[in-house]
């Protein structure tokens, strides 16, 4: 059964239900696998979502028993919801039978989102029944910057502002059900740090990230005009990416890449994490 926690129960289960956080193959992303993630803001997170008014975190008791909790998070003028929080020691099929039977009954006309490490194998082949689509197959890698020296950017490399903001625009162009379009980076531009590529006086590829002052920051994507993958541009931008968080004061640097960038990040000292998968609904 799930049931609306309190601040109560963070108290009894928060210790706990960390610990599920730390097993792959009974939690969900964001994980608490990767060394970077601490407990208390793992609890700092739970406690937010009983307090904010687009969160909620849900207690999961099965046959008597508390068995994990689930948070959510949404934004109603979007239509847009996630899994913030899944943390499930034992039934997970059934917590998740409860909550999409809770998310069709308030959430009607949302897109449901949800994010799993490869490992939860219950979780993934049962949103698969339920007709959830995959949108996004990823591998999660974090680099350290405890060591790492910033170098010289190469030639024809570009930090992105509002005013040249046209220059990613002619590079990156999301499909349909991704959330991040040019239109929202826009909006929110001061959160982002973007670098492009010239090659023959047009923008040829981009990267783009989210903090570099912060603790961490997470580089959502690269993009290539042409829609293929170029290592040599790849690695000049990252090189790019990882100067600017260093210079920024960055601890580390996550990184959900696809297969085409493994190779790369491996070279240049990123440490693999996991495989994590993105499944979405409409409600």
């Amino acid at each position: 059964m799930l049931a609306r926690a309190t601040m109560q129960d963070i108290r009894d289960y928060g210790d706990w239900a960390y610990s599920l956080a730390l097993d792959p193959t009974r939690s969900g992303y964001p994980t608490y696998c990767d060394g970077i993630k601490t407990k208390a803001e793992f609890l700092t997170a739970a406690k937010q979502a009983l307090m904010r008014e687009t969160e909620e975190l849900l207690l999961f008791r099965m046959d008597g028993a508390v068995e994990g909790w689930i948070s959510l998070t949404w934004i109603p003028e979007d239509g847009y919801l996630q899994v913030d929080s899944f943390n499930i020691r034992r039934g997970t099929r059934r917590a998740l039978e409860e909550l999409l039977t809770l998310l069709e009954r308030h959430y009607s006309g949302y897109t449901a989102h949800f994010g799993f490490p490869g490992e939860n194998r219950d979780a993934i082949c049962y949103l698969r029944s339920q007709g959830f689509r995959c949108i996004e197959h990823a591998w999660n890698h974090t680099f350290v910057f405890q060591n790492y020296r910033a170098t010289a950017d190469a030639e024809g490399i570009e930090r992105i502002t509002r005013q040249s903001f046209d220059r990613f625009c002619a590079v990156y162009r999301p499909d349909p059900d991704t959330y991040w379009d040019c239109s929202r980076i826009f909006e929110t531009l001061e959160d982002w740090t973007i670098f492009v590529k010239d090659q023959n006086g047009a923008p040829d590829s981009a990267i783009f990230l989210r903090g570099g002052g912060a603790r961490c920051c997470e580089v959502y994507g690269a993009a290539f005009a042409d829609g293929e993958f170029h290592e040599r541009s790849f690695c000049e931008l990252l090189s790019a990416a990882l100067n600017a968080c260093k210079r920024m004061g960055a601890r580390y640097m996550t990184y959900l890449c696809g297969e085409e960038e493994r190779k790369a990040l491996q070279e240049f000292g990123f440490r693999y994490i996991g495989e994590y998968v993105l499944y979405a609904k409409s409600l």
